[in-house]
């Protein structure tokens, strides 16, 4: 990470930036690139250097109000840079939108036109504690290195992450994530550094450092709907901080509502729901709005259909490479890639589609199920095909469920097809019973 010839690179890149996150660590960068731009291979005008960060939208209104007083002043006062990016849609096709570029910034943006929460609510789904930082990479990284090597023309960018000291780790698969994509392209993209590890401060001493210059401790910077809340902030702090902002904590939490409706195993934590630590941190305000805004909503009737494939025998992966469509190669112990696909069939308040829902279930000779066991709030549904065991795959499931409405009819690509083959027989069965 600090070799000779990664630092050659980066100070030979005619364009260098910082990657501007709003947190701590890497205002700790600016702070002391502001004091000796020259030390880390910037020149002294600042003239081939700038700030870009890139608006998840959702991030507490804390981090906005210090960034904005604290650190936008400084960088009015040496002309540097400064841009404010966001995605323009769900789509990377639909590119990026600039909110703001300028070398006197005076404003800090909260959202752009499509943010991090309209996909999340659009999608019906917290973001997968699995799945690492995929939100930051969409929300963060597209947009930063989008209009990056668009302002590069194709020139190498030096690119400044602000990773402390303890975090080696995520430096290293950053240089072998950009190492895979500079040998793609035939050519280095970014030139990647990371003074707070060259200079051994860790996470204590980046706080040190920050509030010895601001004189105030930073708000940290996260979503509130981030499941790594434990680890980005103590939970103790971040409670409180739900605490400080119920409006945002409501939203939340009628998201994870949602998220279970279309799947019992979808809380925003991996083996805890927010509901029941805000509940348990007695945040009455928050839980009031959410339960207001289960009453007020729109809501829908969801039909949501999963095939559940079987998953590749190790030897199989070994025997004939990355793809193999045999049967034989399947196993129903391991789990293979999840179909989903949702639709909504009624919408209305929420004693109508109740209504409608109990209806279906009288239409249908199927139990309405009420189950408060995955949210206090109580899950309604009915469902057509069960899976009889949670961990044997090869199986599908089928079911109609009522929560807040704005989930977007979507299917994975594949799916019709995938569902078609999965329940061929059950049709075959059930056409038969029916004729008999």
């Amino acid at each position: 990470m600090a070799s000779t010839e990664a630092l050659d690179a980066f100070r030979a890149a005619p364009r260098k930036s910082l990657s501007y996150g709003l947190g701590v660590d890497s205002t700790a960068v600016l702070l002391a690139i502001l004091d000796d731009p020259v030390s880390f291979g910037i020149a002294e005008d600042f003239s081939d250097f700038s700030v870009i960060t890139g608006l998840t939208g959702f991030e507490f209104p804390d981090t906005i109000a210090d960034v904005q007083d604290h650190v936008l002043p400084r960088l009015r006062a040496k002309g540097i840079r400064y841009a404010q990016v966001a995605r323009a849609g769900h789509q990377e096709d639909a590119g990026v939108q600039v909110l703001s570029d300028t070398t006197a910034p005076g404003k800090m943006h909260s959202r752009g036109q499509w943010t991090l929460m309209d996909e999340l609510e659009a999608n019906g789904t917290v973001p997968q504690y699995a799945g690492g930082h995929r939100c930051a990479q969409k929300f963060k990284a597209f947009p930063i290195e989008r209009f990056q090597r668009d302002q590069a023309g194709g020139q190498t960018v030096g690119k400044l992450f602000g990773y402390n000291a303890d975090e080696h780790k995520r430096a290293v698969e950053a240089n072998r994530h950009q190492a895979r994509r500079d040998k793609k392209a035939g050519t280095r993209i970014f030139a990647l550094d990371y003074p707070l590890i060259r200079l051994g401060l860790d996470r204590k001493g980046v706080q040190g450092y920050v509030k010895e210059r601001l004189g105030v401790a930073m708000s940290k910077s996260y979503c509130p709907v981030c499941p790594f809340s434990g680890v980005c902030s103590p939970q103790p702090d971040h409670l409180k901080r739900l605490r400080k902002y119920p409006d945002l904590a409501a939203r939340v939490l009628r998201l994870e509502y949602v998220s279970m409706a279309l799947n019992d195993n979808s809380s925003l934590y991996k083996d805890d729901t927010l509901h029941r630590r805000v509940v348990n941190d007695g945040n009455a305000e928050a839980l009031g709005q959410f339960e207001a805004r289960l009453d007020e909503e729109d809501w829908a009737v969801y039909r949501l259909q999963r095939a559940y494939t079987a998953g590749r025998r190790p030897e199989c992966r070994t025997a004939h490479g990355d793809r193999c469509a045999k049967p034989e190669c399947r196993d129903n112990s391991i789990k293979g890639t999840v179909y989903r696909s949702v639709k909504t069939v009624r919408t209305g308040s929420r004693a109508e589609v109740g209504a409608f829902l109990h209806n279906a279930a009288s239409a249908l000779d199927r139990p309405v199920e009420h189950s408060t066991s995955a949210h206090r709030a109580g899950i309604d549904r009915v469902r057509t095909r069960t899976r009889p065991d949670s961990k044997a795959y090869g199986t599908v499931e089928d079911f109609y469920v009522t929560a807040p409405a704005g989930v977007q009819d979507k299917a994975r690509d594949g799916f019709a097809r995938v569902w078609a083959a999965m329940t061929v027989g059950q049709q075959q069965a059930a056409s038969a019973d029916e004729d008999s």
